[in-house]
């Protein structure tokens, strides 16, 4: 591929056919094989040279710049949704029940854009740029950033940054802030245990059902009278499970459910406090339990250098009203956070909307992102990473709290 003599309209074009290809093949966590091969392939006629993750299918290449420097890195995920597309797109998924219903299929050409695009810029590269296709970012609580940190895919790597498509924002914004971004994800399982009796004879028994309301009207009170007000978390009950007949004191309930929180500290807390509830109930009405929780992806919280870094190379390719001036934390949740546990760096949204058309939200079946932001997107990676490599050579410190 002789990227040097393309047009940018037919670089442009060349991406788009790359993402509907993707959008026509999902693959669900763990599953992304076709994907990894394809974009192996495109690595590779690029005059990269990736590597594949041991036990799984993520991918990682450096591009060197033409002057020495140090290196950050540029993330992607591969995975797909277990959704039905309902979307109508020419190009809708082939894979039935299944669908890039996140918009990963976009962060994976925005990512092979950024790159063509960092390609015929190689001479004002002061460093190298480590780029990273990574897989299972819908696999909570395990995901696979950790995956690509335990192949030491980012070593030596003294920044890293990624984006996700955001239908909220229209083409042509993005949205960054210092500190928490998105959510921590944690995921619980409680099993409350009766005893079963006849209904004519409730005190025979324990009933189950009952406790299981009193568990859940005292969880609501973790979030409006233990935490602050000024603090931000939510609990939610996804299932609920128990009883056999509508004429037995049922024995057990099974509950699971998801915590979400932008601060450690309160994170920290849940668990003992969701527990202190459990033992008053075994206290009180005599049930039994049993209850298990999952830490999931840590708070995205984004350090202050890499994000201001990212505002201004923002308003510079973009103009001062592509970046969202009031970017409130968002309760979704993403293993980009991970990564930020190790290494500075920041994670931005990238607008995807459409004026004037409706707004379908992530993971919703008729999730269609604009291919417009694939253009915004990489003019904003490219320059981004020239700009965060220059800024580590001048003796920005990346990793500063102010």
């Amino acid at each position: 591929m002789d990227i040097m003599s393309m047009t940018e309209a037919e670089l442009e074009q060349q991406c788009i056919e790359w993402r509907r290809w993707f959008h026509r093949h999902p693959e669900i966590s763990t599953k992304e094989e076709r994907t990894s091969e394809k974009i192996r392939g495109i690595l590779s006629e690029l005059g990269l040279d990736p590597v594949r993750g041991q036990g799984h299918y993520g991918l990682a290449a450096t591009l060197k710049g033409a002057k020495p420097g140090p290196m950050i890195a540029l993330r992607a995920d591969m995975d797909a949704l277990s959704v039905s597309e309902e979307t109508g797109l020419p190009f809708a998924s082939e894979n039935p029940g299944v669908m890039h219903a996140c918009g990963h299929d976009v962060h994976m050409t925005t990512l092979l854009e950024t790159i063509l695009r960092l390609l015929r810029r190689r001479d004002e590269i002061e460093g190298s740029i480590r780029i990273l296709f990574q897989p299972s970012e819908e696999l909570s609580p395990t995901g696979g950033a950790r995956y690509m940190l335990d192949d030491g895919f980012l070593e030596d790597v003294k920044a890293v940054f990624g984006l996700h498509v955001w239908p909220n924002y229209p083409v042509g914004r993005i949205g960054v802030k210092a500190g928490a971004l998105m959510a921590g994800s944690d995921r619980i399982r409680v099993k409350i245990k009766g005893r079963t009796a006849h209904a004519g004879h409730p005190h025979e028994g324990i009933d189950a059902i009952m406790a299981a309301a009193d568990f859940l009207q005292q969880v609501s009170h973790i979030v409006a009278r233990r935490i602050s007000p000024l603090d931000t978390a939510t609990i939610n009950i996804g299932t609920i499970h128990g009883g056999s007949r509508y004429n037995v004191l049922p024995g057990s309930v099974e509950m699971e459910g998801t915590i979400r929180t932008l601060d450690e500290t309160t994170r920290n807390h849940i668990p003992e406090w969701i527990k202190g509830i459990l033992e008053g109930l075994k206290a009180g009405s005599g049930i039994d339990y049993e209850f298990d929780y999952f830490r999931g992806y840590p708070v995205v919280m984004n350090w202050p250098v890499p994000a201001r870094l990212v505002a201004e190379t923002a308003r510079k390719v973009l103009g001062e009203g592509g970046v969202e001036p009031h970017v409130s934390p968002d309760l979704t949740a993403e293993d980009f956070g991970v990564y930020l546990t190790e290494v500075p760096g920041a994670f931005l949204w990238l607008g995807c909307g459409t004026p004037g058309e409706p707004v379908y939200g992530l993971h919703n079946a008729k999730c269609s992102p604009n291919e417009q932001a694939l253009i915004t997107g990489s003019r904003l990676m490219s320059q981004l990473a020239i700009d965060a490599l220059k800024a580590l050579n001048s003796g920005e410190d990346f990793s500063r709290k102010d």
